[in-house]
C-alpha cells in the first residue's frame, strides 16, 4: 500500500512537471535533465559524503521533487520570463518570488499521500536558490542550514542553465560550465558538493 501511494505521488509530480514545462519558456527537456543531474550528484554524495545520511529512498524523493523546483514560475508574468535584456530591479524581485510561490503552490494545491516527499518538494521549490555563503534567496540560509536536497538541485539547475540557450544568454560548453561553477562565478556552493561535482562531471556530461 505504501509503495502504491508513493507511485501515485510520483505520477502526480510527473503530471505537474509536464504542465510546468509546457507553460514556462525553458529549454526542452529541462526537467528531465535536472532529474538526471540531480540523481548523478546524489549518488556521488552517497558514496563520498556518508555524513549526510542520504539514502536511496531519500534520493529518489529529491530526484522527483527536482522536476517541479520551478513550479512557482507559473505565477511570474511571461513578459518577464521571456525578456531578452537585463531585468530591472523590480522585475528581479518578482522573479525571486517564484521560490516562495512554488512552496505555497505545492503546500496548498498539490495533494501527496507521502508527507515526506511533499515536504521535500516544498523545501526544494523554496530553497533551490539559497547559497552556501548565505547570499541566496528567499530566506538567506547559510551552510548546512540548506538541506542537501536543495543544495544538490541548486547545483544541477545552475549547470543546466549554463549549458542551455535562453532568451537573455547563449549556451556554454560543458568544460566552461564546470570551470565557472568551480571558480564561484555562478554562486557559492558547499566545498563537499563541489568535490562530488568534480568526481562525477564526466558522468554528467554523458547525460547531456
Amino acid at each position: 500500500m505504501k509503495r502504491r501511494k508513493r507511485k501515485a505521488d510520483e505520477n502526480t509530480i510527473d503530471t505537474v512537471s509536464n504542465v510546468v514545462e509546457f507553460c514556462i519558456p525553458e529549454p526542452d527537456h529541462h526537467a528531465d535533465r535536472i532529474r538526471k543531474f540531480t540523481e548523478c550528484l546524489g549518488k556521488g554524495i552517497m558514496q563520498m559524503c556518508p555524513e549526510y545520511g542520504l539514502t536511496a529512498p531519500a534520493l529518489e524523493a529529491i530526484v522527483h521533487a527536482s522536476a517541479i523546483h520551478d513550479i512557482g514560475k507559473l505565477a511570474v508574468p511571461e513578459e518577464i520570463l521571456q525578456k531578452p535584456g537585463k531585468l530591472s530591479g523590480q522585475e528581479w524581485e518578482i522573479i525571486k518570488l517564484h521560490t516562495i510561490q512554488g512552496d505555497e503552490m505545492i503546500r496548498n494545491l498539490m495533494y501527496l499521500d507521502d508527507e515526506g516527499i511533499h515536504d521535500v518538494c516544498c523545501d526544494i521549490a523554496r530553497h533551490h536558490h539559497e547559497r552556501y555563503d548565505g547570499g541566496g534567496y528567499p530566506d538567506g540560509l547559510k551552510g548546512e542550514e540548506i538541506s542537501i536536497g536543495a543544495q544538490t538541485v541548486a547545483l544541477a539547475d545552475v549547470y543546466d542553465a549554463l549549458l542551455s540557450k535562453r532568451t537573455y544568454k547563449g549556451a556554454v560548453e560543458p568544460e566552461q560550465a564546470f570551470m565557472m561553477i568551480m571558480a564561484g562565478e555562478c554562486g557559492v556552493f558547499s566545498p563537499k558538493l563541489l568535490r562530488v561535482f568534480e568526481k562525477v562531471r564526466k558522468e554528467m556530461e554523458e547525460l547531456i
